[in-house]
């Protein structure tokens, strides 16, 4: 294919199916929050590639623990043995994460199978088929976390049987105040869904590719406590929005919310393929090799993850994030007022 642009041989060569093209630009490079196009043109990043690179491109942490684990690589596996950025990150986690009891992290490449693993194991360990989620949540693109789904591009994809899908309380677009929508939950407890059939809800804690929505306040936590009554895990999928982009580590930690599972995707491994699933030993201990992945939990991206966490620690991003997000709040309210 010599000759060809890099845009016209990936038109050649890689499935529609296996992209989303919002940008024109073609990439052969990066530094920082800097992107470098084909033809060598420098620009501003500001879509962090869908979210994972939470520390920009080419980070000097996230390279120096990447080449140190592959110059002696435990293995390529977490199936047959442990290594020790695995069960470190693990740690790590289950430290950094609110939880009670004992728990447990599952790994997996992507927000996708992380909340596909959190669905088909809750189903098993509880005993329970059905689910309730929003509409506008997108907790994957694999064929259990799709059908948990709310998102209008999943309207190729039927839900899964018994599905609930709750609106999302938009202050924007106010069809359904957070009343109403708590007053949908119970007729539905009362009518169609009983609640000893639900295993669990899936929450967005700021609702992410549904349009960026902060729900009003109390309205997670009004849910977390109908779902407590009635014995439903609360499963947090912190994937977009975690990791200390809303100015906490864990967004859901504005509402107070006590979740049964946290999902965390995308920033954890800074641009490498890692996620993973905090819970229950209870549940994620349900049966052995209910979720395998062979090349989940890797010293390679569980050394990239390592690097994340420290990285939000030492640089001080949770702040940062605070900082950088009142600034650009209070500018664009100056913005609106003005332009009234």
């Amino acid at each position: 294919m010599e000759g060809l642009s890099l845009r016209e041989r990936d038109a050649r060569a890689i499935a529609q199916i296996a992209r989303l093209r919002f940008s024109p630009l073609s990439l052969i490079g990066g530094r920082g929050n800097r992107l470098i196009e084909e033809g060598g043109r420098t620009l501003l990043d500001l879509s962090a590639s869908f979210g994972p690179a939470i520390l920009g491109y080419s980070h000097p942490a996230i390279r120096q623990a990447v080449d140190s684990a592959c110059a002696s690589m435990a293995g390529a596996s977490l199936l047959a043995f442990p290594n020790e950025n695995a069960v470190a990150l693990a740690e790590e986690l289950l430290r950094v994460t609110p939880g009670h009891g004992e728990r447990r992290v599952w790994f997996g490449h992507s927000g996708s199978d992380a909340n596909d693993c959190a669905m088909r194991v809750l189903q098993a360990a509880t005993g329970r088929p059905r689910f309730i989620s929003f509409i506008g949540s997108y907790h994957g693109n694999l064929s259990g976390s799709m059908s948990v789904s709310g998102h209008t591009a999943m309207t190729h994809t039927l839900p899964r049987a018994g599905l609930v899908l709750l609106p999302y309380p938009d202050p924007y677009h106010p069809t359904f105040s957070a009343d109403d929508v708590l007053a949908l939950l119970d007729f539905q407890f009362a009518t169609t869904c009983p609640p000893h059939q639900v295993a669990a809800i899936f929450i967005e804690p700021l609702m992410a590719d549904g349009g960026l929505i902060v729900p009003p306040p109390g309205f997670l936590s009004a849910i977390q406590e109908r779902c407590r009554r009635h014995g439903i895990q609360i499963v947090v999928d912190e994937v977009k929005v975690g990791l200390a982009r809303s100015g906490r580590l864990h967004c859901f930690e504005y509402e107070g919310l006590e979740p049964d599972l946290v999902v965390l995707g995308k920033g954890l491994g800074g641009g490498l393929p890692l996620s993973a699933v905090i819970g229950p030993r209870a549940i994620m201990d349900h049966a052995p090799a209910f979720a395998l992945q062979t090349t989940a939990g890797n010293p390679v991206a569980t050394a990239a993850g390592r690097a994340v966490l420290r990285a939000i620690e030492t640089e001080r991003l949770i702040e940062r994030a605070t900082l950088v997000g009142a600034v650009l709040s209070d500018g664009l309210h100056a913005w609106v007022h003005a332009s009234r």
